[in-house]
C-alpha cells in the first residue's frame, strides 16, 4: 500500500482529478444545497512583467543583481483550483500557524494539509511546457476545463520532470523540470549562468500550495495563472557561482534559492478575465 506521504505523481493526480469530478457531479444534482451548477472556463499561463519594469525578463534582485533572461521555460501542472481560502492569507494565518507543527513534520499529515483547499472547483490535469518570454504580455490558453461556479479562495500546481507524452515540446529542456539562462550585473561584475532546476518525486518536493486568491469562477471566463520569475531570484548570491560555461550546480547557492523560491506560494498568482 502506499504511503500517504510517497504518493506517486500519478496517483496524486488521479486523486485530485476525481474529487474535482465527484464535486462537479454533487453539485449537478444538487442533493446538498451546498454546490454551484457546472461551468466550462479556459485556464491559461502569462509571464508578469517586474514591478517598474517595462520588459519581461529584465528585473532587479532584493541583493542588487540586475538580471536579464535570455532563455526562460519549464514545465508545470496539473493545476487545481480550491474553495478555501490559502492558510497564508492574513484572515487565515494566526489559525494556520497553530498548526505549524504539524506541517512542519515529514509524515503523513503534510499531505492532509495539502487537501485542506476544500473542495477542487476547477482543475487542469496534466502538465505541460511554457516559455516565459515567448508571447510575452498575452496569456497562453491551454485549453478548456470544467469546473464548478463560485468563488475559488486558493491553488496549487505541480511542478516536475517532463514526461514522455509531452513528447517533441519537452525536447528543449534535456529531462529538466526548469531551465534559466541570463546574466547578471552588479557593480561592474558580469555573470552569465545557465540553471537547469529539477524537481523529482516525490510529490511534496514537486508541489507549489495554498497560492492566494480571489476570483469568482464563471462559464466561459479565463483563469490565468501567473508566473513572477523576479521572485524566483530572491536572496540569490551570483557571486558565489563558480560553475563551467554559468553553469549554476545543484551544490550552489543560487541553485538552493531557485529551488526554494519556486514552490513558495510567491512564484505564482492567479487572474480572472
Amino acid at each position: 500500500m502506499t504511503s500517504p506521504s510517497r504518493l506517486s505523481r500519478r496517483a496524486f493526480s488521479s486523486l485530485l482529478g476525481g474529487a474535482a469530478l465527484l464535486g462537479a457531479a454533487g453539485a449537478a444534482c444538487g442533493g446538498s444545497g451546498t454546490g454551484g451548477r457546472s461551468i466550462i472556463f479556459r485556464i491559461g499561463l502569462r509571464t508578469v512583467r517586474a514591478p517598474g519594469e517595462e520588459e519581461w525578463g529584465l528585473f532587479t534582485t532584493d541583493t542588487g543583481w540586475r538580471v536579464e533572461l535570455t532563455r526562460a521555460r519549464m514545465v508545470l501542472g496539473p493545476i487545481y483550483l480550491f474553495e478555501n481560502a490559502s492558510p497564508l492569507q492574513p484572515s487565515t494565518l494566526g489559525r494556520w500557524m497553530s498548526r505549524v507543527g504539524a506541517v512542519l513534520m515529514p509524515t503523513a499529515h503534510a499531505h492532509e494539509s495539502f487537501f485542506s483547499g476544500g473542495r477542487v472547483l476547477g482543475e487542469w490535469d496534466r502538465e505541460v511546457v511554457f516559455d516565459l518570454l515567448e508571447g510575452v504580455g498575452a496569456a497562453r490558453v491551454l485549453g478548456h476545463s470544467p469546473g464548478i461556479a463560485g468563488r475559488a479562495r486558493s491553488f496549487s500546481l505541480l511542478l516536475q520532470p517532463p514526461s514522455r507524452a509531452l513528447g517533441v515540446e519537452a525536447q528543449a529542456l534535456e529531462g529538466h523540470s526548469v531551465w534559466l539562462e541570463g546574466t547578471a550585473v552588479r557593480e561592474g561584475h558580469r555573470v552569465p549562468f545557465r540553471a537547469t532546476v529539477d524537481f523529482p518525486a516525490p510529490v511534496e518536493l514537486q508541489r507549489v500550495e495554498f497560492v492566494p486568491m480571489e476570483v469568482e469562477l464563471e462559464d466561459d471566463g479565463l483563469f490565468v495563472v501567473e508566473l513572477h520569475p523576479h521572485r524566483w531570484f530572491e536572496g540569490a548570491l551570483f557571486d558565489r557561482l563558480g560553475g563551467e560555461g554559468g553553469q549554476v550546480s545543484p551544490d550552489s547557492q543560487v541553485y538552493r534559492a531557485l529551488f526554494v523560491n519556486l514552490r513558495r506560494h510567491t512564484a505564482f498568482s492567479a487572474a480572472w478575465e
